[in-house]
């Protein structure tokens, strides 16, 4: 079975894609909008070694990782995580990659429409339960009041140590921002930037 991010593994004779770790992982990649053709699954093992290992310090914990190219990154980070995590998830979206400027959009969005969109309200379910949130697409926001409260909001509402969270960011001093909230932003971040 190609598609299957196991089929290297597989001791199965005949795969009828029936068994919980390909439905399970499955339902996870697409959560996340990663798809069999993503460049993910062509990326060496010490690009994995990199991103477990950052995981496996992230656990229970709030961690910024700094990176170039950011979304490639987060896609990473989000793969490796689902490839732990995919067990006893029933179908529950364990892992998630949170895009944050789409969540912002969408919010915003809401306030003219008087009503939250299906897509919203599962980005606020998700991003509050998954037992590994994976915060992206920060690099273009220019941070406001707003942004930075929501942001914040998420953070503090996710500091639990059954809860993994990591923000995957340009330099933290390189994000874009304004007032006392995007101050207190910038110190929480630089502060949870994990040690490379």
């Amino acid at each position: 079975m190609n598609d299957c991010i196991f089929s290297a593994h597989c001791v199965e004779p005949i795969c009828d894609r029936a068994c919980s770790r390909y439905v399970q992982t499955s339902y996870l990649l697409e959560r996340n909008g990663i798809k069999t053709s993503s460049p993910v699954f062509k990326r060496n093992s010490k690009n994995f070694e990199v991103s477990i290992d950052t995981l496996d310090e992230a656990k229970g914990k709030i961690r910024v990782v700094e990176a170039q190219q950011t979304a490639a990154k987060a896609e990473l980070l989000t793969y490796c995580a689902i490839c732990q995590n995919w067990q006893n998830s029933r179908l529950h979206c364990n892992v998630y990659n949170l895009k944050f400027s789409k969540f912002l959009e969408e919010t915003k969005r809401s306030w003219s429409t008087r009503g939250d969109s299906d897509d919203l309200e599962y980005m606020r379910i998700w991003s509050k339960s998954a037992s590994v949130l994976i915060i992206s697409n920060i690099d273009y926001i220019n941070f406001g009041d707003f942004e930075s409260q929501t942001l914040l909001n998420l953070l503090a509402d996710r500091q639990d140590p059954e809860l993994t969270t990591i923000v995957v960011s340009p330099k933290t001093s390189m994000l874009v921002g304004k007032g006392m909230f995007f101050s207190r932003l910038q110190q929480i971040l630089a502060e949870a930037v994990a040690k490379k």
